[in-house]
C-alpha cells in the first residue's frame, strides 16, 4: 500500500528539519535533499511500526500550508506487513529462551506484536528485542538485607 504525508522543510540552526503534518516529531538532514530522504525513511519507519503492531497507520493530508516559513512536500513510500522485519515464533522462543507455548502467551496478551502468514505464527523483530531488554530475570529476586539503625 502506498502511504503519503505531507512534510515541511525548514532551516534550523545550519540544518534542514523536515516535521510531518498531523503526526508528532520531525527528522533532519544536511540540505534538502537529505531532509527529504530522511522524511521518505521517517514515515517509513513509523508505518511499519504501526503495521507490525497491528495498527492502521493513518493517511495524512496534503496541500497543507507552511507553519515555519518552509516548503510543504509530499512524501510517498510504499509498505506492507511482509516488509515488517520478522521472526518465526520457533524461533522468538530460541532468542527469548522459552518455549514456543510461552511466546504464544505473550502474543496473546500482546507483550509480543506478532501475525499469521498462512500457518506461520510471525513476531516482530523489534518486539523480541524489546522484551528480551526488559525481561524480567528467572527465579527468585534477591532478598535485602535489613538496614541496620
Amino acid at each position: 500500500m502506498l502511504y503519503m504525508r505531507d512534510f515541511e522543510l525548514f532551516d534550523d540552526e545550519g540544518m534542514v528539519c523536515a516535521e510531518p503534518f498531523g503526526m508528532e516529531g520531525a527528522t533532519c538532514g544536511e540540505d534538502m535533499n537529505d531532509a527529504a530522504l530522511m522524511a521518505a525513511e521517517w514515515l517509513r519507519i513509523h508505518v511499519l511500526d504501526a503495521l507490525g503492531q497491528g495498527k492502521e497507520f493513518p493517511q495524512g493530508s496534503v496541500g497543507n500550508e507552511p507553519r515555519h516559513g518552509g516548503r510543504v512536500i509530499t512524501v510517498a513510500v510504499e509498505a506492507s506487513l511482509s516488509d515488517v522485519p520478522a521472526m518465526t515464533a520457533a524461533d522468538a522462543a530460541r532468542e527469548l529462551g522459552v518455549s514456543t507455548a510461552r511466546v504464544a502467551q505473550l502474543c496473546a496478551s500482546g507483550q509480543l506484536d506478532s501475525w499469521k502468514v498462512g500457518a506461520t505464527r510471525m513476531v516482530s523483530e523489534d518486539s523480541v528485542l524489546i522484551r528480551k531488554m526488559d525481561a524480567p530475570r528467572t527465579g527468585r529476586p534477591a532478598e535485602r538485607k535489613a538496614a541496620m539503625a
